[in-house]
């Protein structure tokens, strides 16, 4: 049976045209809105912020430190009673292990050596750390006006260049012997007995004659200058007075800020005839009180109190013992704040150990 003409036609146009091959199925891929997006990443507040640092405050806050009041007063700062000899012998004589009525005495604060006013033995003798005999860098041993020579030297003071500056008593002069010399050169011939100078001769305290009065001085036996607070001011031991007398730069009078002036007993607001006097890197008065016997530490900042405190020495007694003084008439603190006291009538000198 023949076909129709249509399906006739319709099967020679797949033969002139075959039907392309099936194509392989493309895999399957995550929807368009997955396949598209970037990997997920963190918020981008928490992305780029910075490590959590401490506020600013506790960040940049400078150390705590203590009060100034409290930094500088120092209230309960103590020592040992009981001094240890470190130069002399406890009697006089004149070999260098011996000292005969030594008067005042330096150290040098980066060493830690001693020097020693050695009156009547009339020389200044030299002690390194832990010796036991001493070393003259002036002085003969004999009384002498001569350049080589002093008489009665009674203080000692020595520069950060090693060069030695005396005060040569009897001789009424201030001598310096330049460091490593035996002869020395005379800078002031003003000894006074009203009158503070500085070593070039020029008069800055008293210079009025002996008295009471607040613009004079009566024997001043010893003075120290504050270099750290208060610029230059001078603090005097007006010895024959029995005050401690501060001294400002160009004042033509001083004020009491120790002791009563013209009263001499052994309570802790008075002296008897002090005769040197130091002051600690923290501006602390460190009083040598002869005829008490005794040193009195008197606390300064922001005022010198009224009220001293002794830390060596027994008030009004003397002794040859260890713990007791006899006319002391020098003191010195080394860099620890130790104290030594030249205990003049036992030729010797002592250092009392510093405890807290």
């Amino acid at each position: 049976m023949m076909q129709p003409l249509y399906l006739q036609r319709v099967k020679q146009m797949h033969q002139q045209q075959p039907h392309p091959p099936l194509r392989p199925h493309q895999s399957l891929g995550h929807p368009q809105q997955l396949r598209l997006h970037p990997p997920l990443r963190q918020p981008r507040l928490l992305r780029s912020h910075p490590p959590l640092r401490q506020p600013r405050l506790l960040r940049s806050h400078p150390p705590l430190r203590q009060p100034r009041l409290l930094q500088h007063r120092r209230p309960n700062w103590t020592w040992n009673g009981t001094g240890i000899i470190v130069a002399g012998t406890g009697t006089s004589g004149s070999a260098l292990n011996a000292l005969n009525q030594p008067w005042n005495i330096f150290i040098d604060s980066l060493t830690d050596i001693l020097y020693v006013a050695d009156s009547l033995n009339h020389r200044i003798i030299k002690y390194l750390p832990n010796a036991t005999s001493g070393i003259v860098v002036a002085g003969t041993g004999s009384s002498s006006s001569l350049s080589n020579g002093l008489n009665t030297p009674k203080d000692v003071f020595v520069d950060s260049s090693g060069n030695i500056f005396v005060a040569d008593s009897v001789n009424h002069r201030i001598q310096f012997f330049p460091n490593g010399s035996l002869t020395a050169s005379t800078i002031s011939t003003t000894w006074n007995v009203g009158t503070a100078v500085w070593a070039n001769g020029t008069a800055v305290a008293g210079n009025q004659g002996a008295g009471s009065n607040l613009n004079q001085l009566n024997q001043p036996q010893g003075f120290t200058i504050d270099t750290q607070y208060n610029k230059s001011t001078m603090y005097i031991a007006n010895s024959n007075q029995h005050t401690i007398v501060q001294w400002l730069p160009g004042a033509s009078a001083g004020t009491i800020v120790a002791g009563i002036n013209g009263v001499r007993n052994g309570l802790n607001t008075t002296f008897d005839f002090p005769l040197a006097i130091k002051l600690d890197s923290y501006a602390n008065l460190f009083i040598a009180d002869n005829n008490n016997h005794r040193i009195q530490l008197y606390c300064r900042y922001p005022n010198v109190s009224s009220t001293g405190r002794t830390i060596a020495g027994t008030s009004g007694i003397s002794g040859s013992t260890q713990t007791l003084l006899k006319y002391p008439a020098g003191l010195a603190l080394d860099s620890l704040l130790n104290l030594y006291v030249s205990d003049t009538s036992n030729n010797r000198v002592l250092k009392f150990m510093r405890i807290t």
